[in-house]
Order: C-alpha cells, then structure tokens, then sequence
C-alpha cells in the first residue's frame, strides 16, 4: 500500500482528480487540502507564494502505474507533482478496504 500524493496549482484539477480516483476505483477516500501554502524561491532569488492543492489517498502500489496513465490521459497538459509514500503498517479493516480496489 502506498499513500499517493498529488500537487497541482489548479483547483479544478483538484477536484476532477478527485471525483476520477473514486470512480475508477483506484481509492476508497480521497483528502484534498484546499489552497496550501507553496513557499519557492524565485529567478530572482526572492522567495515568494503561491496557493497550491493536494489530493492524498490510500491505494495499492500496483495501481501506482495505472493512476499515472490515467492523469497522463485525462490531463495531458497538467502541473502535476506526485509521489507516493509506502504504507507500512494499517489496520485490518482499512487493509481489507484497500484490498477490494481496481484489480491491478
């Protein structure tokens, strides 16, 4: 299991990210952080700020790839940064949850 992250600076992508992982399958919940802080340094060595989302669920690792093709196909001119964080310890009836999504 991995914990999947994405971070886009476009709300509505936000959203349709949201809604598409649900009904794909591909998560059970799905947690959006609305208008995060993104702190960066600029060209001109200043820092400056920017409101940024983050869609954040729960999936098998195997699904890793599949989600990937999926934003590739749905959002093809995207922002998109994603990572996933390995899930190493669930309880038994969220493990069965996440078991029950889309066969990879």
């Amino acid at each position: 299991m991995i914990i999947f992250n994405l971070l886009t600076l476009n709300a509505k992508h936000a959203r349709h990210v949201t809604q598409l992982m649900l009904t794909q399958h591909m998560a059970n919940d799905v947690f959006v952080d609305e208008a995060i802080a993104n702190h960066y340094l600029t060209l001109q060595g200043t820092v400056a700020e920017q409101p940024l989302h983050r869609v954040i669920f729960i999936t098998k690792a195997l699904l890793y790839r599949r989600i990937e093709e999926l934003l590739e196909e749905h959002f093809p001119d995207n922002d998109f940064r994603i990572y996933a964080t390995p899930v190493t310890q669930v309880n038994a009836a969220e493990a069965e949850r996440v078991r029950q999504l889309h066969k990879a």
